[in-house]
C-alpha cells in the first residue's frame, strides 16, 4: 500500500510520557484556525485512572502546546463537532457526559448526565441544522458471549437531539446480523441528504467495516453492505474536493493506523484482499508463479480473504495451485475450517492425518466447505473430510500463506492461482474472487487505494490506532491518533501507548 509510515517530517508526537498510556484522541480545526486535539491519559488500555486532556496548534499540527487537564474524573473516547457557529460540542463516553466551548476550546462546560443517551463510543454530533445534532452509539446486549463473535452481541443506535444537544432521543437500531459485532459506526451527510453509517466488525475473523445508508435523516436504514476496508473506529467524512474520507486502524495482517480516499461507489464495492508481506522477502512474482520464500520467524507474508459470516448456513470453496519446494513445521498453507498446513511431500489438517503430495509438481488444492464438514480434494481426487464447529468464529476465517503461530515458518513455495467462492444464504450474499500470480499481487487493491499513515505491526491491536482527522488552514489532512510504538524495546502491550499526529494530502493516495 502506499505509506508514509516512515516519513518522519510526516509526523508528531503529541504526547508520550512513560508511565501513562496515552490514547483515544479526537482532532478538530477550530473556528479561529486553531487545531484542537482531545484524549485520554490512562494507566493502560482499560484504565483505571482515567482524565481528558487537550492541545492546541496554532501551525497546522506541526507543533503542540502540551497537556492540558479538562476533566480529572472518569473519561473515555471524546469525540468533538465544531457547529456552524463556531461552537465545539465534546461527547465524552462515560454515563455520558457533553461539554460544550464557546472560546474555541478555551473553557469548557459539561452536563455530566446528558439526558436520553444510554449507549457508549459515542460518534462526533452531525449537524442536521442549527438546532438539530446526530449521533449513533452501541452497546453490548446482555453478558453471554456468543461463539461466532466471541463475545455478547452489540447494538448499534441512532440518537437524534433537536435542542442541540441538551436533550437526546433514540430513535431507532441500525440493522445487525447476529454473526456480526456491528459498533463503533461514524456517520456522514451526502450532499445529496442521504446519511451514511460506516460500523467496525469486531468478530477479529477479517470481516470488513460495513456501512448503513438512510434517506430520511436516520428514521429507517438499509440492510449493512461490506465495504472494502478491515478495521476498528473509523472516522468518516466528506472533504473540500467531496470525496470521502475514512481514517482507522487497520487490522488486517499488516496493522497500523491507515486512511482511505475514494467515492461512494467505491466504499460500497464489497471485499478485498489484504495482506502481510514480509520485509526483508516479500514475495516474488515469476514466470511460473508468486514465489513466497522467507526462514523461519515472524516476518511472514500471508493474505485474508473474504471470511464465512455464518458457517451455520454458508458453503464455501477455496482452491490453489502451489508448488511448496521446502517448508518448516509451520510453513505454509490454507485455511478454510482450520488450518491446511503445505509441505513439499504432504498437507496436514489441523489435527488431522497427513494426506500424500507429489513432491516437486504443482497440486491442484481444493477444500470445500459446508454443514460443518471440509472435503479435501488434491489433484482431482478425494483426500479426507474433517469436521469443524459450524457455530464457532474459529471456523470463519479464510486465508492463505503463513499460519499462526508465527515461527518456524521457513518456506520456500510457488503460488499459481487462488480461487474462492462462498456462498451465505443469510446474508443474501455471493461472493466470487479469483487470481492468478500474471495479475500481481493478490491484495494489489489495498496496495494502491489504502494509505499508511503509521505501522504497528507488532503492537498489540489494542495499542493503535483510534484516530480522528480534520483538514488543517493550509489545506492539508491531520490525522490525530495512539501508537503503541510495538517495535520499540519499551514496549508493554496494554501498558504502552502515546498520541501521534500525521499530515497528509489527497496527492500521497496517487
Amino acid at each position: 500500500m502506499p505509506s508514509i509510515s516512515d516519513e518522519r517530517s510526516r509526523h508528531c508526537v503529541i504526547d508520550h510520557r512513560p508511565g501513562h498510556y496515552l490514547c483515544f484522541p479526537d482532532v478538530r480545526t477550530a473556528a479561529n484556525g486553531t487545531l484542537i486535539t482531545v484524549y485520554n491519559e490512562y494507566d493502560q488500555h482499560v484504565g483505571r485512572r482515567r482524565k481528558l486532556l487537550m492541545q492546541t496548534s496554532a501551525d497546522s499540527g506541526r507543533t503542540w502546546s502540551g497537556p492540558r487537564l479538562i476533566r480529572a474524573r472518569r473519561s473515555h473516547c471524546p469525540r468533538m463537532t465544531v457547529l456552524s457557529d463556531g461552537q465545539i460540542i465534546l461527547f465524552d463516553d462515560v454515563r455520558p457526559n457533553v461539554g460544550w466551548s464557546l472560546d474555541n476550546g478555551a473553557d469548557w462546560a459539561f452536563d455530566e448526565n446528558a439526558s436520553g443517551i444510554g449507549h457508549g463510543l459515542l460518534d462526533r454530533p452531525l449537524e442536521l441544522d442549527g438546532e438539530t445534532l446526530l449521533t449513533v452509539g452501541h452497546n453490548h446486549r446482555g453478558t453471554v458471549a456468543h461463539p461466532a463473535i466471541r463475545q455478547a452481541p452489540t447494538e448499534q443506535m441512532f440518537y437524534r437531539s433537536e435542542d442541540r444537544g441538551v436533550t437526546w432521543q433514540q430513535r431507532c437500531p441500525l440493522p445487525h446480523h447476529p454473526n456480526l459485532v456491528l459498533c463503533e459506526g461514524s456517520l456522514c451527510m451526502f450532499p445529496d441528504g442521504r446519511l451514511a453509517c460506516i460500523m467496525r466488525e469486531n468478530s477479529m475473523v477479517y470481516e470488513p467495516m460495513y456501512l448503513c445508508l438512510s434517506e430520511d435523516n436516520g428514521d429507517t436504514w438499509s440492510e449493512p453492505l461490506p465495504t472494502p476496508l478491515i478495521g476498528h473506529r473509523p472516522t468518516l467524512g466528506l472533504t473540500p474536493s467531496g470525496k470521502l474520507l475514512v481514517t482507522y486502524r487497520n487490522v488486517a495482517p499488516d496493522r497500523g493506523t491507515a486512511a482511505w480516499l475514494g467515492t461512494f461507489d467505491e466504499l460500497c464495492s464489497d471485499y478485498r484482499v489484504h495482506g502481510r508481506l514480509s520485509r526483508a522477502n516479500p514475495p516474488q512474482l515469476t514466470d511460473r508463479g508468486m514465489r513466497i520464500a522467507n526462514p523461519a520467524g515472524e516476518d511472514v507474508t500471508r493474505f485474508a480473504l473474504r471470511p464465512m459470516t455464518d458457517p451455520r448456513t454458508a458453503t464455501a470453496e477455496l482452491a490453489a495451485s502451489l508448488r511448496v519446494d521446502e517448508a518448516g513445521p509451520n510453513g505454509c498453507g490454507l485455511r478454510l475450517g482450520t488450518w491446511w498446513r503445505v509441505f513439499p511431500d504432504r498437507i496436514e489438517p489441523e489435527g488431522g492425518t497427513p494426506v500424500p503430495l507429489e513432491p516437486g509438481k504443482f497440486n491442484d488444492i481444493r477444500l470445500i466447505y459446508g454443514n460443518g464438514v471440509v472435503s479435501l480434494t488434491v489433484n482431482g481426487s478425494p483426500a479426507c473430510e474433517i469436521t469443524v464447529d459450524p457455530n464457532s468464529a474459529e471456523t470463519r476465517g479464510i486465508l492463505f500463506g503463513a499460519p499462526l503461530p508465527f515461527e518456524d515458518n521457513a518456506v520456500d513455495s510457488l503460488w499459481r492461482e487462488v480461487r474462492l467462492s462462498v456462498h451465505e444464504p443469510s446474508c443474501f450474499r455471493d461472493h466470487h474472487w479469483a487470481w492468478s500470480h500474471r495479475e500481481g499481487l493478490p491484495d494489489n487493491w489495498m496496495r494502491e487505494n489504502v494509505l499508511e499513515l503509521k505501522n504497528d505491526e507488532r503492537a498489540a491491536w489494542a495499542d493503535f490506532g483510534y484516530s480522528g482527522w480534520c483538514v488543517t488552514p493550509d489545506g492539508d489532512f491531520f490525522c490525530a491518533y495512539h501508537h503503541g510504538g510495538g517495535d520499540e524495546p519499551d514496549y508493554r502491550p496494554g501498558l504502552s501507548s502515546r498520541i501521534m499526529g500525521t499530515r497528509f494530502s489527497e496527492d500521497d493516495f496517487a
